[in-house]
């Protein structure tokens, strides 16, 4: 084993540390808090203490005077070295360097843990950037008040964010409307394409083919994942294609050096050419695609992992990977498939439409399909991976969705009855209320009231606590309304099966209170859709998440030095419920750092600033290089349905190191 040896402020290396060097990362080898001289290290020379970065110079060794940690604890004009004061204090005529003597006697700050020169301020001027009295540190700060505040929406510091924005007083803190989430995607069935709306300008601003057979591939679903990409199911191309949400911004799929892709609905690129459609994946042993469902988790390391759900409808479901289309799960479902909606603790609940069940996929343990090959259980089997929920009284589930406190909601096709279950409820779970008109599709949104397409009769609105409490919306009637969905901004749309356009209700505070507007961004094509198609659903029935990054570059380049990145420093507030999950990715050029892997430095709580990012390397056995980027992630707790309580990050610091080579 490498020998170690510390004699006051020298440190001494075995030559057979030297020769074990090659065999182990060079970083392991270093003395805490210091790095010792190469050349010495081959001679096993004893280095003179000026030559050591950060060392004490004082070169006392013996004993005497007061015990101490700090200079403060010192009588004024000592000065804390090796543990003990050393000076005389005070003498007659006034304190030598006192600030309390009349008059006081201020003298040249030094790095002591107190104010020398009395202009109330302690160690100013002589701490190093670290905010320590270790000169061969370095930092650097952001944050406000540092100089370098954080900048998530204009990024000219550098950084790159998603989720996440500012507070009034410049701290990071989650905020998804930094998420392009301002998008609704509708299904043109009859054309094969799939329409994105802006939902602010109510203008459509691009038009996708959505699979290789044009308008026979049948797209009618659409499900919208936290990062705004869309994933469209073609029912009868028995397809699922996944499409950018970035527009000009996405990547150059083809490397032609040119990205292109739609600009409108009369800019409908040919298949294989929009450099925004990223993938499609031929499913076609599970019937029509019926079902669809975006799922985002979190990986042992911090990351996203995006996912979708595809139900096929006699009786087969695929979990794909939303990086490249590869098929993760392929399972029997607990039913056959009409509609999937996913709850915040992984619940995957299917609207078994003809069979007339409620059925669940535990998605936390469905994992692969070695582990979901397990048959289902029946009503109480809220423990089995698998699950068939009876419908009472012969109701046939249609439309479905998860609101934010966790209840699913189905439409019941042919019965004019929507009904609520709630599957965390100790007695009776369903809840079933007739609302006088068949209805298709179903939203929830965050301010407690849920809404029903009700075909060619209105949209209804319905209390979330009391379904009891409903109306139908005037104005609403007569426009074939099938799907439903809640947009960012709390907005309403019914996509219209009859007119072929959209109905979009701005709610009030009431039930007998909104405005309404008809014949919003018309097609002239059949429109059959019903799904996510904004996102909003996955965001009422998971915790928002969000993160923010930024580079740093270390030592200078080209000159004899190496860098040692140290600690990561960070202030801010953590409600209970909430966390900060910190990572880094190191690499030679800033360039380089988008494809090195993240790793792990700690997450608020349990731990505590500072982190050392020394260590995480170390444990990973990566090396440090000259660039490092720091990501920050914030997770929020929702304390209703319509409050989010969010981390709040005021300060972040990276410290490095430069250690000197001597040849």
């Amino acid at each position: 084993m490498a020998r170690i040896v510390r004699w006051g402020a020298v440190v001494l290396f075995s030559i057979t540390e030297v020769l074990m060097r090659s065999a182990r990362p060079a970083h392991v080898l270093r003395a805490p808090e210091t790095r010792v001289p190469a050349l010495a290290l081959v001679l096993g020379l004893v280095v003179p203490a000026m030559l050591l970065a950060g060392c004490d110079c004082s070169g006392r060794i013996d004993g005497g005077g007061t015990p101490c940690v700090t200079s403060a604890e010192c009588p004024t004009g000592s000065a804390c070295v090796d543990g003990v004061c050393d000076g005389t204090g005070t003498t007659d005529g006034g304190a030598i360097g006192s600030c309390t003597s009349d008059p006081p006697v201020p003298v040249a700050e030094a790095c002591n843990g107190r104010d020398d020169d009395c202009d109330g301020q302690i160690d100013d001027g002589v701490l190093s950037s670290c905010g320590d009295c270790d000169p061969s540190c370095e930092g650097e700060h952001l944050g406000p008040g540092t100089g370098t505040p954080f900048d998530p929406e204009g990024h000219t510091d550098g950084s790159e964010s998603e989720g996440v924005g500012l507070d009034d007083d410049g701290a990071i803190v989650l905020d998804s409307r930094r998420i392009e989430t301002a998008f609704i995607w509708i299904a043109n069935t009859g054309d094969g394409t799939v329409s994105k709306v802006d939902t602010r300008t109510r203008v459509e601003v691009a038009r996708y083919r959505t699979g290789p057979a044009g308008g026979a591939d049948d797209p009618s679903r659409t499900s919208v994942n936290s990062l705004g990409d869309v994933y469209v199911a073609n029912r009868a191309g028995r397809s699922v294609t996944k499409i950018s949400v970035l527009g000009a911004d996405c990547t150059d799929t083809d490397g032609d050096g040119v990205v292109r892709t739609s600009t409108g609905p009369t800019d409908v690129l040919p298949w294989g050419q929009d450099d925004c459609v990223l993938w499609n994946v031929s499913l076609p042993d599970g019937g029509i695609l019926r079902a669809l469902a975006a799922q985002d988790t979190l990986g042992p390391d911090g990351e996203i992992i995006t996912a979708v759900w595809v139900g096929g409808w006699e009786g087969l479901a695929w979990k794909l990977d939303g990086e490249n289309g590869a098929i993760v799960v392929r399972t029997a479902s607990p039913t056959n498939n009409y509609g999937f909606a996913l709850d915040g603790a992984g619940n995957l609940w299917i609207a078994g439409r003809s069979a007339r069940v409620l059925g669940r996929i535990d998605t936390r343990r469905c994992l692969d399909t070695a582990s979901c090959d397990v048959a289902p259980c029946g009503d109480d089997g809220d423990s089995c991976i698998k699950q068939q929920v009876s419908i009472p009284e012969g109701h046939n589930p249609y439309g479905i969705t998860v609101d934010a406190d966790q209840r699913v909601w189905v439409a019941m096709h042919g019965t004019s009855t929507i009904g609520r279950y709630d599957h965390d409820a100790a007695g009776a779970r369903w809840t079933f209320v007739n609302v006088g008109v068949d209805c298709h599709g179903i939203a929830a949104d965050g301010a407690g009231w849920v809404w029903a397409a009700g075909y060619g009769a209105g949209v209804v609105r319905l209390d979330a606590d009391d379904p009891t409490m409903f109306s139908i919306v005037p104005g609403t009637d007569g426009r074939g309304s099938k799907g439903m969905a809640i947009d960012f901004d709390g907005q309403v749309w019914s996509i219209n099966q009859g007119t072929d356009d959209a109905t979009v209700i701005e709610p009030g505070a009431t039930l007998g209170d909104a405005t309404v507007t008809t014949s919003v961004v018309p097609a002239g094509i059949e429109r059959y859709t019903y799904s996510d198609m904004t996102g909003q659903q996955l965001r009422l029935a998971t915790d928002p998440r969000g993160w923010y990054r930024r580079p740093f570059e270390g030592c200078p380049e080209g000159a004899d030095v190496e860098t040692e990145w140290r600690e990561l420093r960070f202030e801010g507030s953590i409600p209970p419920g909430t966390l900060m999950r910190f990572r880094v990715r190191t690499a030679a050029t800033r360039e380089a750092l988008a494809s090195a892997m993240w790793i792990l430095v700690g997450e608020a709580p349990p731990a505590t600033s500072p982190l050392s990012i020394d260590d995480a390397l170390v444990a990973a056995s990566v090396e440090p290089q000259r660039w490092i980027e720091v990501e920050v992630q914030l997770e929020a707790m929702r304390s209703s349905a319509t409050e989010i309580i969010s981390p709040r990050l005021t300060s972040l610091t990276v410290t490095r190191q430069c250690g000197s080579l001597v040849f």
